[in-house]
């Protein structure tokens, strides 16, 4: 009410030429009558008021609802119903100028009156202030406040009749209230993508989303079509200059948590379909009697009655099975609902024969539709409201077609009956039968959903087979009235409470779940199967088939995924990995997808909530890498701290020692640069060894490694001077690798000579003489491979001057005079020291070789062969010319 006034109140000094406007949302069932009337008392106690609602019957019980609530003055029904239909000193008219007349005495007099109207009727009022100010020459006065009940009825197409209780020119009205339950959205239409025509993601399923219910679609164009009704006649709840802000919001999980609504949980009959699975069907112990209305020969019968009478027997084992007392079923079609009343008791007295314990023989049966006086209705409502001490039945069974609407009150039912057909609004208001309760009645309702399985389909297979139909319809009529209570099912939970809750959680009262988890209080919808559905399975149908957008190709790979995981006992599942009956499926693709999803911020939350679940890695660098760090740990475990594996080195079937290779490989780029070693990373591995990966060959510390294991063996007392050379310690020679770490002490790195003196190794200054000394007699540098190619051209040509021709023994050597030093493939003669030696070249090995490589000699090399006396690269040299000048290779 704070709320409300506060909104509806002027603010001094500033004019609202279109009238003060707010909205409210209340949770079916929670009081908005009430509430409307206390407004009304608290913003225009002696006004005139208009209050207009979607039912004749609504219209003569909010009547009640505002008189009980303390609404006086006079009061005035702008409606079809006559005299005799109205309440006792309630007049009825839809005449402009009665209308007027009426509101221009209670301006005058300041005596407060009350206009109930059908937005059918609304128009009437608007006829009256036209009439008014053509017949008298003056404008009324506009009402002080207009509550619109059922506010989502004045959404859609604005060129609909009802949708004149907005027009202030029409209808002008100082403040208007608008309250609902359903708040009806409208959004754009979209055309189809190409990918969702090709069944990749998509952001909406098919046709065209025309209207909403809470975010939810109650109606649809064509596939691919623009839906006709264009965005300036669109009469949509969340236009704040129609409907004004929405000051108030109650959910319907807030209201069963503060006990205003009954806790609730979904029954989801799985029964066998007749006309799909007549051999299954048949064993479902239901009889069914004639069809209402039908002929003999059976040609009127327009009544499902096998599938009738299986959703009878599902719904008295409920009733059994959870001590119902009262059941409000719904029907599309009379013919139905009359079948449903008037054979129900054939049912229960099959199954009292088969279980008189469990089965009562007979039951309270009755059916309602709009074709029915008001009086008749009152009167079967009346007996609905009786109990088993005013007749003997315990059970009560009222099935209706299209009559028990919005906010109409009626006896309290404990459950109710839906077959997942009418609109969104439709089903959310026949859930808000059975959430009605009195204050501290304490019940727990039941939602029973009955779903037909075709043959071949197992129950309890939610994510594979299409009859779960009704039930997605069902929880997405619940997600339009209270979108965290579907939402809160999309996420697994351990407890297991959403499908197999206790009777505490559902009451509100705070206890314990499963496995004597304490819980907290709040409302948490369980859905109850017949056969067994996994927490994870009932998280994946929630979130793929409730939730609208979600695409076949979605479905399919959260379907998948569940799987790999049962099978894999992870999601780490190869990029190339195809899944699926016929292995057409690219799982792998899919999930990096969905990484690169997430990495460009196009995921949903609920989404990567979801994934989650299931175990999703979000980086499958990052679960290698702490997959790979795990054997890490192991392998240093196994060979005394160090990670100097060699790069064939495997544990447990883990190739560990190519994965520290790759490692080593990234920690030689410098940071910041693209392929770098993350500094984390690095960090992990340094944890396990400071010297994973040293800046000298790894070879030196793994045998350092095995020099240290030696002398952690020996209690850390070894003479390594006089360690025998040939010693060895797990396969690594440790006495050849100390006595050259002792005579190659000058080379080592200063971090090396550490560790070295950490195990009691020092230089040996002779063994290091020794070694510089050796140093000092190295291998002269290497002539370029040209030089070479010059040295032997010479040689060549020498021995065709002293032979006369070019045919070179393959053992022959030509000695030649070469600047001093080692030439290579060339034997030294014995020159004295100075600035020319004489070499031994293998001629004869070196022009075969030519031969043999030809096709990378040079052009220039080989002409020199062809003026030497070679044939063979007189014959080449043309041919490498002409493919040299035209750039193909030979």
């Amino acid at each position: 009410m704070e709320a409300i006034v506060r909104a509806l109140t002027p603010r001094p000094n500033r004019a609202v030429p279109a009238g003060l406007r707010a909205t409210v949302q209340l949770a079916t069932g929670t009081g908005k009558s009430f509430v409307g009337a206390v407004a009304a008392q608290r913003l225009a106690p002696r006004g005139v008021v208009m209050v207009v609602v979607p039912t004749l019957d609504l219209l003569t019980q909010m009547h009640a609802s505002w008189v009980e609530a303390g609404r006086a003055g006079e009061a005035l029904a702008v409606c079809s119903l006559v005299q005799d239909e109205l309440p006792e000193g309630m007049p009825g008219t839809t005449h402009p100028l009665v209308i007027g007349s009426w509101i221009d005495r209670a301006t005058a007099s300041g005596r407060p009156l009350t206009l109930y109207s059908t937005y059918a009727a609304a128009g009437s009022v608007e006829d009256a202030y036209a009439a008014w100010r053509e017949r008298a020459g003056r404008e009324l006065v506009p009402l002080d406040l207009m509550v619109c009940d059922e506010a989502h009825r004045s959404s859609g197409s604005a060129e609909k009749a009802w949708t004149v209780v907005h027009d202030q020119e029409a209808i002008p009205a100082a403040r208007r209230l608008y309250m609902t339950a359903t708040p009806r959205v409208w959004q754009p239409p979209k055309r189809r993508r190409r990918d969702e025509e090709e069944g990749q993601e998509v952001g909406q399923d098919d046709g065209q989303v025309i209207e909403q219910d809470g975010g939810q679609e109650v109606g649809r164009g064509r596939r691919g079509v623009w839906q006709p009704l264009p965005e300036e006649l669109a009469v949509s709840m969340d236009d704040q200059a129609v409907y004004g802000p929405q000051v108030y919001t109650l959910g319907l999980a807030e209201a069963i948590d503060r006990g205003l609504l009954a806790p609730f949980e979904v029954v989801v009959l799985e029964l066998r379909d007749p006309e799909t699975d007549t051999e299954a069907a048949a064993a479902q112990p239901v009889p069914w009697g004639a069809g209402a209305g039908e002929a003999e020969d059976g040609s009127e019968d327009q009544v499902p009655v096998k599938r009738v009478a299986a959703m009878q027997a599902g719904l008295l084992k409920v009733a059994a099975e959870h001590g119902l007392q009262r059941t409000i079923t719904f029907h599309p079609r009379t013919l139905e609902a009359r079948y449903f009343a008037e054979t129900l008791n054939q049912t229960a007295e099959r199954l009292s024969g088969e279980d008189p314990d469990e089965f009562p023989e007979e039951v309270w049966s009755q059916w309602l539709s709009g074709e029915h006086p008001a009086d008749y209705r009152r009167y079967i409502l009346g007996d609905f409201g009786r109990t088993e001490e005013d007749d003997g039945l315990a059970y009560r069974v009222l099935a209706n077609c299209r009559v028990l609407g919005e906010g109409v009150d009626m006896p309290g039912a404990d459950s109710i009956l839906l077959q997942g057909r009418g609109s969104m609004v439709d089903i959310v208001q026949a859930i808000g039968r059975a959430l009605r309760m009195k204050p501290g009645e304490g019940k727990v309702a039941r939602i029973v959903v009955p779903v037909f399985l075709r043959a071949g389909e197992p129950p309890g297979d939610i994510m594979e087979s299409d009859s779960y139909g009704p039930l997605v319809k069902v929880l997405t009529a619940i997600r339009s009235h209270d979108a965290r209570l579907v939402e809160a099912l999309a996420v697994p939970q351990r407890s297991g409470r959403r499908t197999t809750g206790a009777r505490a959680e559902l009451a509100g009262a705070p206890g314990e779940g499963e496995g004597g988890e304490e819980w907290s209080g709040a409302f948490v919808l369980p859905v109850r199967f017949q056969s067994k559905v996994s927490q994870t399975a009932l998280a994946l149908f929630v979130a793929t088939q409730v939730f609208r957008s979600e695409s076949v190709y979605w479905k399919e790979g959260m379907e998948h995924c569940r799987k790999w995981v049962e099978a894999h006992g992870s999601l780490d599942v190869p990029y190339n990995a195809m899944v699926g009956a016929n292995g057409n499926f690219p799982l792998g693709k899919w999930l990096s997808d969905r990484r690169h999803e997430r990495a460009s911020g196009d995921m949903p939350a609920y989404r990567v909530v979801l994934l989650d679940s299931l175990g999703m890695i979000w980086s499958v660098s990052d679960a290698r890498f702490e997959a790979g760090l795990a054997w890490a740990r192991q392998w240093a475990a196994e060979h005394h701290g160090s990670l100097a594996a060699p790069a064939r080195a495997s544990i447990g079937g883990y190739a560990i020692g190519t994965w520290l290779v790759e490692l080593r490989a990234q920690a030689e780029v410098p940071a910041g640069e693209s392929g770098a070693l993350p500094e984390a990373r690095r960090r992990a591995l340094e944890a396990i060894d400071p010297w994973w990966a040293p800046s000298w060959p790894i070879t030196w510390q793994r045998s350092y490694a095995a020099a240290r294991a030696w002398w952690l063996a020996c209690d850390g007392v070894v003479d390594w001077p006089g360690l025998p050379v040939d010693t060895s310690f797990e396969g690594e020679a440790i006495g050849r690798w100390v006595r050259a770490q002792r005579g190659a002490w000058a080379s080592l790195a200063e971090e090396q000579r550490e560790l070295l003196l950490a195990l009691g190794i020092e230089e040996d200054p002779e063994l290091a003489a020794e070694v510089a000394a050796k140093a000092a007699k190295a291998t002269r540098p290497v002539r370029a491979r040209a030089d070479r190619f010059a040295q032997h051209l010479q040689a060549l040509q020498r021995f065709a001057e002293r032979e006369g021709h070019v045919r070179v023994p393959r053992q022959h050597k030509e000695p030649l005079e070469v600047p001093a030093m080692a030439a290579e493939g060339a034997e030294e003669a014995g020159a004295e020291d100075g600035a020319v030696e004489v070499v031994l070249l293998g001629l004869g090995a070196w022009l075969s070789n030519q031969r043999s490589r030809r096709a990378k000699l040079t052009f220039e090399q080989l002409v020199a062969l062809g003026r030497a006396g070679v044939e063979w690269a007189a014959e080449v040299a043309p041919v490498r010319r002409e493919t040299e000048d035209t750039g193909v290779q030979a």
